[in-house]
């Protein structure tokens, strides 16, 4: 119950909103505070999405990320199955297509550093309140990207 206390105050809101496992991420605190200080749920959808997505990715490069278990597939000398080619590329192109719906909507707003909101907010989650509007253009992005 302490540490929820010290969550509300922290960020400025209540202890029942401090007992939702979003309070814990800076993109969750974000929704939590809304279209107006934060992020709208679409918003916020579509930077979960780019998450899982940039997972899946990282599994298909078979890099690991210390955020999950992502055991090694495929190896050396294991064999490789025709599905795992096949969603191994299909996860690359969809990783690709969202980082070309960022990168065009980096070209209509240059005054932004969208790349910056995607790296430190989004796959860091690091609370840069400086971003929060370069988080909002980026996620925007994403969501018409996904179609949320």
């Amino acid at each position: 119950m302490i540490a929820l206390d010290a969550r509300a105050r922290h960020l400025g809101i209540t202890p029942e909103q401090a007992k939702d496992q979003r309070a814990g991420s800076f993109l969750g605190y974000l929704y939590m505070l809304g279209r107006i200080d934060g992020l709208s749920e679409r918003q916020y959808e579509a930077a979960m999405r780019f998450q899982e997505l940039r997972r899946q990715w990282l599994r298909a490069h078979q890099i690991p990320d210390a955020s999950l278990d992502n055991g090694v597939r495929g190896s050396a000398g294991e064999m490789v199955s025709d599905s795992y080619v096949r969603w191994v590329h299909a996860t690359k192109a969809k990783f690709a297509d969202a980082r070309k719906a960022i990168m065009d909507s980096q070209g209509e707003h240059r005054g932004q550093n969208l790349w910056a909101a995607v790296d430190l907010v989004i796959i860091q989650e690091q609370p840069m309140h400086h971003l929060i509007g370069a988080t909002r253009i980026v996620c925007n992005a994403l969501a018409r990207h996904f179609g949320t």
